[in-house]
């Protein structure tokens, strides 16, 4: 039996970007997170948002996708995920015109193969 964990709307700062101006300052990224393993895992919202900050302060990466990517490698590592649902939002990228973001599922059978 898989169980599920989900937590939508995590807020967290980081610097990000491939602009320079984009660079000079940590900006605000939005998570939501689905987690699936084999057993329970037993991550309260305040771990995880704790977890998800420690990985993301020495992260300067200038695309959403690698920072998913690298978030998904360690949930799936570190917690023993069998499979990863993670969608990043980045407020305000482009103003008011749209929302940019971005949404990556990884599975644990395939990082072992």
């Amino acid at each position: 039996m898989a169980h599920t964990l989900a937590h939508d709307g995590i807020t967290l700062y980081t610097i990000i970007g491939v602009y320079e101006w984009e660079r000079t300052a940590s900006r605000p990224l939005v998570f939501d997170l689905r987690l699936e393993s084999a057993h329970p895992l037993g991550l309260t919202r305040a771990h995880i948002e704790r977890q998800l900050a420690g990985w993301l302060a020495p992260c300067r990466y200038r695309l959403l996708e690698a920072l998913a990517e690298h978030v998904a490698q360690r949930m799936l590592m570190e917690w023993h995920c069998s499979r990863v649902v993670i969608g990043i939002e980045k407020p305000g990228a482009l103003g008011d015109l749209a929302r940019v973001g971005i949404r990556i599922m990884r599975d644990a059978e395939k990082r072992a193969a």
